[in-house]
């Protein structure tokens, strides 16, 4: 299967234009912000004590944080050829941490959080669907699907908090946040793995129980007129098994399910956010919140970028699939 050039090319360009979009909204919204960092810092100082300090140094403080007083299009085209040139700033909460440090810490665990979580989600909610869809109209069927409805429009920060307090706070069977225990030594040794999958449960569980419903019913929905298709028809005249035709129904089914699970990689990276915070998780997320609240530009637009390239990643491959399963989308590029 030959996905045509003008297909290829055509999805780049549109990934191209998105992103250019996207940084220029990303330059936008930091200075749409009201206050001033460097004032922040200076009035955090004369609360502590710093009575004496002159204002001299709040341009001081501007100048080592990089907040630039040119007109904003002369602010733009300097924040591009940074971008473009691997240099997004330096943090001003963690200051003098350059962002791309910041974020090179933090990425690492938000993949690993997302990835698991969305893998063990998409695996456990297909093989669900797949069962309700097989069994519609019974008691096990309707059992799955309220229980699919219900956590599919639960909100994931209360469902983050509901389970913090039970298994952590009151329970105290998990750790209450961190990715893993401070007696351990980093490395790929067996007890700094075990800590990192002892206190990445809860918030993978939480991301779990959030993602599950949209499988299930993606599924469920999915098995059942694939089911009542010809080709099953068909297969039953020939004499195929029952269970090789809910197995032949189930592979065509799965496809649209398939071809999501790389957007939802790429969404969930910027949706564990409130998780991260909630469960003090070092990734992406808590830093995002800490950035928020100094008004910490640059870190801001790095997280957001970082984002941005994660969800725009994850449709360039959702794209491209399509166009190796669906003839009818490669015929666009004819």
């Amino acid at each position: 299967m030959r996905i045509p050039i003008k297909y290829i090319i055509k999805k780049i360009s549109l990934f191209f234009v998105v992103f250019m979009g996207a940084i220029t909204v990303n330059f936008a919204l930091p200075r749409m912000m009201p206050g001033n960092p460097a004032q922040v810092v200076y009035s955090q100082i004369l609360r502590a004590g710093g009575s004496g300090v002159s204002p001299v140094y709040l341009n001081q403080l501007e100048v080592e944080y990089g907040l630039s007083k040119a007109p904003l299009y002369i602010q733009y085209f300097q924040y591009l050829d940074n971008l473009f040139h691997g240099n997004l700033g330096v943090s001003i909460s963690y200051f003098p941490e350059p962002v791309s440090t910041i974020l090179a810490q933090a990425l690492p665990w938000t993949l690993f959080l997302v990835i698991s979580s969305i893998t063990i989600s998409f695996f456990i909610g297909n093989h669900l669907g797949r069962y309700a869809g097989t069994n519609r109209n019974t008691g096990k069927d309707l059992a799955i699907d309220l229980f699919s409805m219900f956590m599919a429009a639960f909100p994931a920060f209360v469902l983050a908090f509901i389970i913090l307090d039970i298994f952590a706070v009151y329970g105290n069977l998990f750790p209450i946040g961190g990715a893993y225990g401070i007696s351990v030594n980093e490395g790929l040794n067996v007890p700094f793995i075990l800590s990192v999958l002892y206190h990445a449960f809860l918030p993978a569980l939480t991301i779990i129980l959030i993602s599950l419903g949209g499988w299930v019913l993606g599924m469920r929905n999915n098995i059942i007129p694939s089911l009542n298709s010809d080709f099953i028809n068909y297969s039953e005249n020939l004499g195929f098994k029952k269970y090789q035709i809910k197995s032949i129904a189930y592979r065509n089914a799965i496809l649209p399910n398939m071809t999501g699970f790389a957007m939802s990689i790429g969404l969930s990276t910027s949706g564990v956010i409130i998780e991260e915070s909630i469960f003090s998780y070092p990734g992406v997320g808590m830093y995002m919140i800490n950035a928020i609240n100094s008004l910490d530009y640059p870190l801001i637009q790095g997280i957001f970028l970082m984002v941005v390239i994660a969800v725009l990643i994850g449709n360039f491959a959702v794209d491209i699939l399509y166009g190796f399963l669906d003839p009818r989308i490669r015929q666009e590029g004819d």
